[in-house]
């Protein structure tokens, strides 16, 4: 981490920087953020203005805490459009381009049909807009910035995201304390304690990826540190789902290993075991003296999200969203109707299930047009390594309990593609084979025999 931060101080006081002004003159912001883009473009930085735009999208979701960082949700947007520009204006020293954006092109040209339903046609616009944006940028400069400083970039990147996590250690220290808890938990930069844990179970797997296909990169007490902090913020934020999600994935790596079918055959006997254990999880959890951190209160009613479920699966059947959904924001605009339906029942917030909200948002031909390229690029991903089966069926299972993969400017998806970009690119994993290729065709250096003078 020090080498990262003698390597990248600029870019911390960079940060540092939106920080102060946010409080003060948030309005600079939008001027501030695109050009320091085309700035950092212009010098070749191009892995920092991927670290810039993710800690955007990590500081919009503040939503109280740090003064001033409600202007990161509207600046987000003009970040994501002027990386769009850069990729337009280079796409030249940019060949060839990363394939991943085509393989989701059906989806994204379909996305756009149900906007003809939708209740807010220029934001629903704007959102589909965003979401293709952020599969066309991200995997793009994610294989420039292999290109330029190799598996390096992946190294800085990993560091970044632990030193995000790290830098909220001092957010009680010089703001109120209270901003950055609910009921206990801490939520730091996320503005809840459920999005932390998302994004901690994504840098899990990222890192895990990168660590398994590029031995060495790391030192072992690396490896141990950045272990040991995603744990300890993991287990701290009190987030079942993303703890759950975590340890799938640490264990389906090595079924994986074995066989892709006993891998499968041990998705499916989880998922029946988890069905079995939810019943009687109170019991369980009080048993083993867990209560407190599993919060067995939001158990009884599935901390809301069953009844979440009910009502959106009602609107779905109801108001003609089942085949063509009624565009993106349609979700968002249902719900927030529901607002005062639901929260005396228990629920507070969306639909908490990435399948439902795509299914009221795009119907179920749009569903079908995803997850067709979502099994597309892990198929693809799973040619090069037996990782990503073990990604993918931990991704599924946490959008189950979470609508983060159906939203663009979240600091959640962009790290989903990093990792997709990380194993489908042939130029990335090819490298690897190339390395040790190379090494094995060195020729071995002839020992130099000891210079022997005769006695006379």
């Amino acid at each position: 981490m020090r080498q990262f931060l003698r390597e990248h101080y600029q870019l911390v006081a960079f940060i540092l920087l939106w920080i102060f002004l946010a409080a003060r003159v948030p309005w600079l912001l939008y001027g501030i953020l695109p050009i320091g883009v085309f700035l950092l473009r212009r010098v070749d930085r191009w892995q920092d203005i991927l670290f810039v735009f993710i800690m955007v999208l990590v500081l919009s979701d503040m939503l109280r805490g740090l003064p001033g960082m409600r202007v990161m949700a509207g600046a987000k947007g003009i970040v994501a459009l002027a990386m769009g520009l850069v990729i337009l204006v280079d796409q030249a020293r940019m060949q060839p381009l990363a394939r991943l954006f085509y393989i989701f092109l059906p989806f994204f040209v379909y996305a756009f049909f149900p906007i003809i339903w939708s209740e807010v046609p220029l934001i629903a616009f704007e959102k589909t807009l965003s979401y293709g944006l952020l599969f066309l940028v991200v995997p793009n400069f994610v294989l420039y910035s292999f290109r330029l400083h190799g598996w390096d970039f992946f190294r800085n990147l990993v560091w970044f995201l632990v030193l995000v996590l790290l830098a909220q250690q001092l957010l009680p220290v010089f703001w109120p304390p209270e901003d950055f808890y609910v009921v206990g938990r801490f939520t730091g930069f996320f503005g809840n304690p459920n999005g932390m844990a998302i994004f901690v179970y994504l840098t899990l797997v990222l890192f895990t990826v990168v660590n398994q296909l590029h031995r060495g990169l790391f030192t072992r007490s690396s490896v141990v540190f950045i272990y040991a902090v995603l744990a300890y913020y993991l287990v701290t934020c009190g987030a079942r789902t993303s703890l759950m999600s975590s340890l799938m994935f640490l264990v389906f790596i090595q079924f994986f290993r074995l066989s892709q079918l006993l891998g499968i055959i041990s998705f499916i006997s989880f998922s029946v075991l988890a069905e079995l254990l939810s019943s009687n999880l109170p019991y369980v959890i009080n048993a083993l003296g867990l209560h407190e951190y599993m919060r067995v209160d939001t158990l009884a009613d599935g901390s809301g999200r069953y009844i979440a479920w009910q009502y959106v699966w009602q609107q779905i059947n109801e108001k003609g969203f089942f085949l063509f959904g009624g565009g993106f924001e349609n979700e968002f605009q249902i719900m927030n109707r529901a607002y005062r339906i639901l929260s005396p029942l228990g629920h507070e917030g969306g639909a908490h299930n990435s399948y439902l909200t795509f299914w009221l948002n795009v119907g179920i031909v749009g569903i079908i047009l995803y997850f067709r390229s979502f099994a597309l690029i892990f198929i693809k991903a799973s040619k090069n390594t037996s990782l990503a089966m073990a990604v993918m069926f931990s991704v599924l299972f946490s959008v189950l309990y979470e609508s983060w993969l159906t939203a663009s400017l979240n600091p959640y998806t962009i790290l989903l593609l990093v990792v997709l970009t990380v194993m489908s690119e042939e130029e990335i994993i090819g490298s690897l084979s190339a390395a040790e290729e190379e090494t094995a065709a060195d020729p071995p250096v002839p020992a130099i025999k000891p210079l022997i003078i005769p006695a006379r």
